[in-house]
């Protein structure tokens, strides 16, 4: 049944109500796509993975869980949101998110730039001998290396990733986006 409200005479529906998992989804496409046009621009620029390209996504990351958490108080729950709420908010928007990138990262790595791998597997070699390794130790580490880096396995550890830093976020952001509604009629409505 569609939820009218009569104002001045004339009825209007109200604004659409989104529920949690709807409005996660939705915010974690909108974080895994902003996280992927980053990486296609410093792609596109080629640049280096380094600790501020980190930094930058991490930061897309939990942008994308303020803002999709933020939007859900507001716009679908009245305005209100238990710390509870919010925390799940922004692990399920981390969830879809790191779903999605992962997809990204499997088809970027298999058919878009093949050779990218090698090229990690260089970069992983070169910093270990910077740390003084003995070649013994390097062709060692390069061994467990190599087979973590395939694109399969890069995937699955993308979403493990970005739950476990959008979960990290979410404790922190969950504080300051929670409004609780200590109304006298929020103490009799059922949760």
């Amino acid at each position: 049944m569609e939820n009218i409200h009569e104002t001045s005479g004339s009825p209007v529906a109200a604004p659409k109500r989104d529920s949690l998992l709807i409005n996660s989804i939705r915010y974690g496409l909108y974080t895994a796509g902003a996280y992927i046009l980053v990486l296609l621009v410093l792609y596109a620029m080629s640049v280096s993975s380094t600790n501020w390209l980190n930094y930058i996504t991490l930061l897309v990351i939990a942008a994308g869980i303020f803002l999709g958490t933020r939007v859900f108080r507001d716009k679908h729950n009245h305005g209100f949101l238990s710390y509870g709420r919010s925390l799940g908010s922004g692990v399920l928007i981390s969830l879809f998110a790191g779903v999605v990138i992962a997809i990204y990262t499997y088809l970027f790595y298999t058919y878009f730039d093949t050779s990218a791998m090698a090229i990690l597997i260089e970069e992983a070699e070169i910093r270990l001998l910077e740390q003084g390794l003995t070649d013994e130790q390097v062709d060692q580490a390069m061994g467990i290396t190599g087979k973590m880096m395939s694109p399969g396995f890069m995937s699955v550890s993308v979403v493990f990733s970005t739950v476990l830093w959008g979960t990290l976020f979410s404790l922190i952001i969950a504080i300051f986006v929670r409004k609780e509604d200590n109304s006298f009629d929020a103490a009799f409505k059922e949760s």
